[in-house]
């Protein structure tokens, strides 16, 4: 059984991220200037432009980089980019801390079924974050083979020993002429070719590929071994829409999505394919924020994530989080950065007012991080408008305190902001 080979694999001590390491590695923040050489720089950019994104710019043996975190792993290089809510120093401690911090809120936005990996196996491990993305897809596979791939009915045409189906008369007169004894055939067959577990085999042969650690690439083997043989099928470019029978493929189809579109065969060279696990930051704090607010809220409030009205004309609006408790509601927008004096732009609190004019909302949060814990949160009234003076809006500015004393998240964040809430007069 594909369970008994497998079973145990993903409990903390047993999670192997030992790897034989690139030529360079390469640690960076985000918004930081990186030094590349020519080649590197070269591949860089190339890898950027097949993914058409805008992970960083050019410059003279340079790239600056932008708001993306993650990893990105070339034959002979790995690029690692780490968040930056503080002034983060070059040691040690420092990059753990925003390593093992990232890959918390990976876990978290992502629902990721396995654990994130303490700091001593993260002293030794960059690519953490990779493999702990495989780690997850490999589980989701292996669940999903134990319990039984879905089947489906499809026609098959081929040549038979026996008549089963409907003989294609052109097709047996061209093949079997001097056969007598075959016929070409075509009928129902029921089994597991399905779109589905094509897609979940192809990111399995990439897990295998470009899994870091040497226990973890040997299970992606093993698993590819026990999966049927399938042919490969164009990568959609959004989630399929599952039924009833495939439901349980979502957490595998995700992760396997997730690995497919961030491969780049063309870049091959030598036996490591080149792949890009990246994230904008401001993305993912906002989807932290909402996760851990769903979390702590309960029954207790509505939390709506990307709520749209119209603004002007066909031009729409989204705040970044509503929340609803009993008949108020709060919009909170989230900036991935620290303002300049602790004091937010006035563009930002222009757009939160506005958003609390759209939502009937009483009370706005700009959230902030707050790495060091020293910055105090602020809050006053709008001014009140001419045209809805009966709508007093009060604005916050909420220095989320992400971190905790030790080196991982703060898990009390989400109970502390909705409190915050509930505190509000």
């Amino acid at each position: 059984m594909v369970g008994e080979s497998l079973s145990g694999y993903l409990s903390d001590s047993l999670i192997d991220f030992t790897m034989s390491r690139p030529a360079m590695h390469i640690v960076a923040y985000e918004h930081q200037r990186v030094r590349v050489t020519s080649d590197q720089q070269r591949r860089l950019l190339q890898l950027q432009e097949q993914h058409r994104a805008s992970w960083f710019t050019a410059g003279y043996q340079s790239l600056q980089l932008s708001s993306y975190v993650g990893v990105i792993q070339l034959p002979g290089l790995t690029l690692e980019i780490l968040p930056k809510a503080d002034d983060p120093g070059r040691t040690a401690n420092m990059t753990l801390r925003w390593r093992q911090v990232l890959l918390q809120m990976l876990q978290s936005v992502y629902e990721l079924p396995v654990a994130v990996p303490n700091a001593a196996q993260l002293a030794d491990a960059p690519h953490a974050m990779l493999d702990l993305f495989i780690a997850a897809f490999v589980k989701a596979a292996d669940k999903l083979l134990q319990q039984g791939l879905v089947k489906r009915y499809r026609t098959n045409e081929s040549n038979r020993t026996a008549l089963k189906g409907q003989l294609l008369f052109a097709q047996q007169l061209r093949v079997n002429l001097v056969h007598g004894e075959r016929f070409f055939t075509r009928s129902q067959v029921y089994d597991v070719f399905h779109p589905l577990n094509s897609l979940l085999r192809m990111a399995l042969v990439v897990a295998a590929d470009v899994a870091h650690g040497a226990a973890l690439a040997a299970r992606a083997r093993t698993l590819l071994l026990h999966w049927p043989e399938l042919p490969t099928v164009s990568i959609p470019e959004s989630m399929p829409v599952l039924g009833r029978k495939t439901v349980p493929y979502r957490p595998a189809l995700e992760l396997a999505l997730l690995l497919l579109r961030q491969h780049s065969p063309a870049l091959r060279g030598g036996s490591t394919e080149a792949v890009a696990l990246l994230f904008d930051m401001n993305r993912l704090f906002e989807g932290y924020v909402t996760k851990q607010l769903r979390k702590a809220a309960g029954t207790k409030a509505t939390v709506k994530a990307q709520n749209q009205q119209h603004f002007w004309g066909a031009v729409k609006v989204r705040p970044d989080i509503v929340v609803t408790v009993g008949e108020r509601s709060y919009v909170l927008d989230t900036k991935w950065k620290i303002p300049k004096n602790n004091r937010p732009a006035a563009a930002d609190l222009q757009q939160l007012y506005a958003y609390c004019h759209l939502w009937k909302a009483q009370q706005g949060l700009l959230v902030y991080p707050n790495a060091d814990g020293k910055k105090a949160h602020q809050g006053q009234d709008y001014q009140a408008s001419q045209l809805m003076p009966s709508l007093p809006i009060h604005g916050t500015v909420y220095f989320a305190g992400i971190l905790s004393d030790s080196q991982g998240i703060n898990k009390e964040f989400g109970q502390q902001l909705l409190k915050h809430f509930l505190d509000l007069p």
